[in-house]
């Protein structure tokens, strides 16, 4: 006879005893719910047996023999037992540790702990995350206040949902913890803000002749110089040795970076910043660090950031990150005619939708439009008076040289005499 779930009477001694054993094997967790991956039991059925695991939807595994049956079973059990008293902050920690052995930087592994955890409970079972679970964290985390008790910007928690969603990918596929990514389908909400406040023109020209003067006496605004002017991240100015200073100042080469287009080589063109970088390596052994002084490590990233703010501060102008020079460099290299595949190229960038996103000033690209339809509407621009003054000043000063002989056959050559 079956029994009835609704009914009030107790089990029977023996049934208690088998839960009782069960809550040993499978604990109760934070929730209060039992652990959800366990086996069932190994059942003969003819000349096979079939052991049965919830993991945590139901599935048999066949076995010829009973031996191969006890050591599936044994070896589904270690494994539920090992996923059981895993937590959330330890899957974090194995996590962050397998990146690092990837070769992950520290900085970004720090970024990472620093995205994951505040949002992610750290004290929690790990398979207690279901799909549910995770809905209702995010949901909180788009509630969340920041430190300096503002509303949680769209691009935050949407970038958790990114990194708790790759976490639990790799718990799924290549750890096997879990059955499936309980992120998987958590849809972010509002929309993130793209590209960063920018100096305007006569701001910028403001900070770079205060930089200039700074500099003959600063690293530091040699440092904030270079990444104005040459568009780079901060690391990539920051890890910078002697040695990357190139043909006397004229060449800027960066060997390694955030993505594998970082590598690369910059010309120079700025006198100024050649003859500072020049005088920054003087003195200095080839693997030194350009911009570190006697350090053995290079600052941090988020050093520059505080550089930049001093500065913009002294020159009088708005405070801007060091991520909107690089968004300035392009959106003035792109307006002065640059084209877009120099200018993603410059700033490592893949493709140029990368930089146009995140980088150039919105009107930027339809400005540019424009003008090249009135360009080609309007046909070729009438030549300044001074420039065909000079072009015919050439061409007189090239036609005196010729000997008469070469003169006359000049002239047959062009059809003016025969």
């Amino acid at each position: 006879m079956s029994h009835d779930p609704t009914s009030d009477r107790r089990p029977s001694a023996r049934r208690s005893k088998a839960r009782a054993s069960r809550r040993e094997l499978f604990p109760i967790d934070a929730m209060g719910s039992p652990k959800s991956s366990r086996v069932s039991g190994i059942y003969q059925e003819g000349q096979r047996f079939r052991v049965v695991a919830f993991c945590p939807e139901r599935r048999s595994f066949w076995c010829s023999t009973r031996a191969e049956a006890d050591a599936i079973a044994e070896r589904l059990t270690q494994m539920f037992r090992q996923q059981s008293a895993c937590t959330v902050g330890q899957a974090v920690e194995e996590y962050l540790e397998y990146l690092r052995q990837q070769g992950q930087r520290n900085v970004s592994l720090r970024n990472l702990r620093y995205k994951l955890l505040p949002f992610l409970p750290a004290e929690r079972m790990l398979h207690t995350i279901t799909a549910e679970v995770a809905a209702e964290l995010y949901q909180a985390e788009t509630q969340r206040t920041t430190r300096f008790l503002r509303p949680m910007a769209a691009a935050s928690h949407r970038a958790s949902l990114k990194y708790a969603r790759a976490l639990f990918r790799w718990l799924v596929e290549d750890r096997k913890y879990l059955q499936s990514n309980p992120f998987e389908h958590v849809k972010p909400v509002g929309r993130a803000n793209t590209g960063k406040h920018q100096l305007r023109l006569d701001e910028a020209r403001k900070l770079h002749a205060w930089l200039l003067k700074q500099a003959e006496h600063d690293e530091r605004a040699t440092a904030v110089l270079t990444q104005l002017i040459l568009g780079l991240r901060s690391a990539e100015v920051l890890r910078r040795q002697v040695r990357d200073v190139d043909d006397h100042g004229q060449l800027f080469c960066i060997e390694s970076g955030k993505t594998k287009n970082a590598r690369r080589w910059l010309e120079i063109r700025s006198p100024a910043l050649q003859a500072l970088l020049a005088k920054q390596a003087q003195g200095r052994g080839s693997e030194d660090l350009l911009f570190g002084g006697n350090r053995e490590t290079p600052h941090e990233a988020p050093t520059l950031w505080k550089w930049l703010r001093s500065f913009c501060e002294a020159a009088g102008v708005p405070l801007v990150c060091p991520h909107s020079l690089r968004g300035l460099h392009s959106t003035l290299a792109l307006e002065h005619g640059a084209t877009s595949g120099l200018v993603a190229a410059a700033l490592g960038h893949g493709s140029f939708a990368v930089t146009q996103r995140h980088y150039v000033r919105p009107g930027t690209m339809t400005q540019l439009k424009q003008s090249k339809m009135a360009a080609a509407l309007e046909g070729p621009a009438p030549e300044a008076p001074a420039e065909a003054a000079a072009e015919l000043a050439q061409l007189t000063n090239a036609l005196s040289g010729l000997t008469p002989e070469q003169l006359a056959q000049l002239l047959r050559t062009v059809g003016i005499v025969h």
